[in-house]
C-alpha cells in the first residue's frame, strides 16, 4: 500500500528472470468475465503531468532535449516537468497551417504523444487497480483499526518486520474485537468520510493567501453539513450511551469510557473531524459568522472529540470578543455610538458568559483552563466589572509558577548556511547543542544528569503503568503489532482505566515505584513501548524524585497523555550528595516558554520538584561577574 504508485516492471526483476515478471504482470491485468483486473498496466495511463514525475531527472533532460526545450542546467525536476508540458501544449508552426476542427482534441494528443513518450523511456509500468487498493485499505482498517491512504506507510510494514524478528513488541493478550464496525456499509462509509478529512486536512495546511484551496475546503464542508446536522438530531434521540458522558467522579464508570473509546470508529466520529476542519477554513476565509456556527454545532454533543472542546471554547471567545463585535464606535455618533456600544457591551458579556461555561465543562484541559481564566479576566476588566462582581471558580487559573533563571555563556558558532537549531563550541572546541553546553555547566556545579526532555518522563510513565497501558480492553489491542493501545492519548485512556490508575498512583505514593520500574525495565527490555526510551538506564530512572510528585506527574499524563507528552524541560539532573532532583529548561537567545512548558514547570514546582530556566547567551562568564 505505501508504494501504490506506478512500478516499473524491471524494478520487480529480483532474481533474473524478466520473462516471468513480465508474464505475471500481464496475467494479474487480465479483465474477465468473472473479476476485474488485479493491476493496471502503463496503456491506462492518462495524466500527462503524472507521467512525467515517473522520470528520473537525466531521463527528464534528455526527453526535454530531444523536444528542443534549452537551459535546463541546475533546473529542478518539477522546473523541467514544467517546460515539457508546456511546450507538449504549445502548437507548432506547421500545424496553424493544419485545418483542425477541435484545438483541445489536438491538445490532447499532442498529450498523449508525450504519455507514450515516457512510456517508451520507463518500459513496462504495472500499479494496483483502484479496486484492489480500495480493497486491501479497508482491510487494513478493519484488521489494524487505523485508517491508511494511498502513498501513507502503515502498519503492515511494521507487521512484516516483526515476523522477521526486526522489531519485538510487548506480550499482552489481544482482545479482538467484533463488534466496532456496525455492518459493512458503516465501514465503507467510515472510510469514505475519512479520506475527505485527510483531504480537507491537506488543503487546510495550505498558506491564509491560498484562498482558493481554503473555498475548496469550505466546499467539502458544505456538502456534509447536513449529514452532521441529521446525525447531531438522531443523537439527541439517543437515551443511552450517547447521553452519557466521561466524568472524574472516581467510581471508575468503564463501561461508558469504552463506549465512547468504540464511537471512535462510526462515521459519526469523520463526521466530526470534518466540521471540526470545516470551521477553520471558515476561520481562514473570515466567515466568522459561519464559523461561529459550525463551532456551537461541535460543542452542542459529547460524543465526539471531548479533548478538543478547549480549543472550540477558545475560538468562541476570541469570536464574539474580536470579529463579531460591532466597529468604529469612537466614528459613530449620538445614537448610532450609543447603539454601538451596547451591542460591544453585549458581545463581550456573550464572550463572558462562554467563558463561565468552558470553566465548568470537566473535558477543558489544563492548557485551555489558563487562556480562557485570562481571556475572561480581559473582558471584566474591559466591562469595568467590581471586585465583588468577578466570576469566582475553582478551575480558575491565571498565573503559572515560575523558575528561578540562570544565565550560562558560551561561544556561538555563526554559520549563515546552516539551518536548525543553534551550534555552540562545547569542552575542547568540540560544537554542540545549547542544551549541551548547559548540561556541561551544571555538570561542573556538581550535578549529574542527562539531555532527555520528554523522553524520562514519558520512559518512567510507561514503565510505571506496563501492565495498565497493556489492559485487556475491547477495542484497544486487536492485534498482535502494537506499541500501545488504539486508545492512548484519547480521552478515554483514563476513564476506562480508572480504578486500575488510582490503585497504582497509591502504590506510587506508598514507595512502591522502584520495584515496578525494575520489574517491567527486565519484562520488556527492548520491546517496542509507547514513550519508552531503552537509552536511559535504570539506574538513570530510579532518580530522586519521590512518590508524591511521581505520582502526581503520572496522572497528568494519564489524563492527558496527548498533550502532556511534550513540554517537559530539557535537562534532568540529580546530585548523589544532596539526594534530590532538578529539572532545567533550556533557552538559547531570543527563545522563549511555550504554554506547554510553562505549565509542566508549573506541575513540577506545585509538587515541591525543583526547576531552573537556564538562559544560554553570547559572551565571556568572566564579563558578566
Amino acid at each position: 500500500m505505501r508504494k501504490h504508485g506506478w512500478i516499473r516492471v524491471s524494478t520487480l526483476n529480483t532474481y533474473g528472470e524478466d520473462v516471468v515478471v513480465e508474464q505475471s504482470c500481464k496475467c494479474l491485468g487480465t479483465r474477465t468475465s468473472s473479476h476485474e483486473p488485479f493491476v493496471q498496466s502503463e496503456a491506462e495511463i492518462a495524466d500527462s503531468e503524472e507521467a512525467l514525475q515517473l522520470l528520473t531527472l537525466p531521463e527528464l533532460k534528455a526527453l526535454a532535449k530531444a523536444r528542443g526545450i534549452k537551459q535546463l542546467t541546475n533546473k529542478p525536476k518539477e522546473a523541467i516537468c514544467a517546460a515539457i508540458l508546456k511546450g507538449a501544449k504549445q502548437r507548432t508552426v506547421i500545424s496553424f497551417f493544419r485545418k483542425t476542427s477541435d484545438s483541445e482534441d489536438s491538445t490532447k494528443q499532442r498529450l498523449d504523444v508525450l504519455v507514450r513518450e515516457v512510456t517508451k523511456l520507463t518500459g513496462p509500468l504495472v500499479r494496483l487497480s483502484p479496486l484492489t487498493a480500495e480493497l486491501f485499505e479497508r482491510l487494513h482498517l478493519v484488521f489494524f483499526r487505523t485508517p491508511t491512504f494511498r502513498g501513507d506507510d502503515n502498519p503492515m510494514k511494521v507487521a512484516v518486520l516483526a515476523t522477521i524478528g526486526q522489531i519485538r513488541f510487548p506480550k499482552y493478550n489481544v482482545t479482538r474485537s467484533h463488534d466496532l464496525f456496525a455492518s459493512r456499509d458503516d465501514v465503507i462509509q467510515y472510510r469514505a468520510l475519512l479520506e475527505v478529512g485527510s483531504r480537507m486536512g491537506e488543503l487546510g495546511s495550505a498558506l491564509v493567501k491560498e484562498t482558493e484551496k481554503h473555498k475548496q475546503g469550505w466546499e467539502m464542508f458544505l456538502e456534509h453539513r447536513d449529514m452532521w446536522e441529521r446525525h447531531i438530531e438522531s443523537l439527541c434521540e439517543k437515551t443511552s450511551a450517547y447521553s452519557r458522558s466521561l466524568t472524574y467522579s472516581g467510581n471508575g464508570d468503564e463501561v461508558v469510557a469504552i463506549e465512547y473509546w468504540k464511537r471512535r470508529f462510526t462515521p459519526g466520529s469523520a463526521l466530526a473531524q470534518i466540521v471540526e476542519r470545516g470551521a477553520k477554513f471558515a476561520a481562514n476565509l473570515k466567515q466568522f459568522e459561519d464559523e461561529e456556527c459550525v463551532l456551537q454545532s461541535l460543542l452542542a454533543q459529547t460524543a465526539y472529540r471531548l479533548g478538543k472542546r478547549g480549543d472550540w471554547y477558545e475560538r468562541l471567545i476570541l469570536l464574539h470578543s474580536a470579529h463579531l463585535r460591532p466597529k468604529r464606535i469612537k466614528s459613530s455618533k449620538g445614537d448610532d455610538k450609543q447603539t454601538a456600544s451596547a451591542l460591544l457591551r453585549q458581545a463581550l458579556l456573550t464572550a463572558r458568559d462562554i467563558c463561565i461555561r468552558a470553566l465548568n465543562d470537566q473535558h477543558v484541559g489544563r492548557l485551555s483552563l489558563h487562556s480562557i481564566s485570562r481571556q475572561m479576566r480581559a473582558l471584566e476588566a474591559k466591562l469595568s466589572f467590581a471586585e465583588d462582581q468577578l466570576y469566582q471558580h475553582s478551575r480558575i487559573s491565571l498565573e503559572w509558577k515560575s523558575a528561578p533563571e540562570r544565565t550560562v555563556y558560551g561561544v556561538r558558532i555563526n554559520d549563515r548556511n546552516r539551518r536548525g537549531p543553534s551550534l555552540w563550541d562545547g569542552n575542547d572546541e568540540v560544537p554542540c547543542s545549547v542544551e549541551q553546553l548547559a548540561l556541561w555547566q551544571y555538570q561542573s556545579l556538581g550535578y549529574t544528569g542527562l539531555h532527555s526532555e520528554n523522553s524520562m518522563v514519558t520512559s518512567l510513565f510507561s514503565l510505571l503503568f506496563w501492565d495498565v497501558i497493556f489492559h485487556p480492553l475491547p477495542g484497544t489491542l486487536d492485534t498482535e503489532y502494537q506499541s500501545q493501545p488504539l486508545d492512548m492519548g484519547n480521552e478515554s485512556f483514563y476513564f476506562s482505566r480508572q480504578t486500575l490508575i488510582d490503585q497504582r498512583l497509591k502504590e506510587i505514593v506508598d514507595g512502591e515505584f522502584a520495584d515496578i520500574i525494575l520489574a517491567n525495565y527486565d519484562f520488556g527490555y527492548g520491546a517496542e513501548c509507547v514513550g519508552v526510551s531503552w537509552d536511559i538506564t535504570c539506574d538513570q530512572l530510579l532518580i530522586y524524585i519521590g512518590g508524591h510528585a511521581l505520582a502526581a506527574i503520572c496522572q497528568v499524563l494519564a489524563r492527558e497523555y496527548r498533550s502532556k507528552s511534550s513540554g517537559f524541560p530539557d535537562l534532568c539532573l540529580w546530585s548523589s550528595v544532596t539526594e534530590k532532583v532538578m529539572f532545567v529548561e533550556v533557552k538559547g537567545p531570543k527563545d522563549k516558554l511555550s504554554d506547554s512548558q510553562r505549565d509542566w514547570i508549573d506541575i513540577l514546582l506545585t509538587n515541591g520538584l525543583s526547576v531552573e530556566v537556564c538562559l544560554v547567551r553570547e559572551g565571556d562568564a568572566r564579563d558578566h561577574e
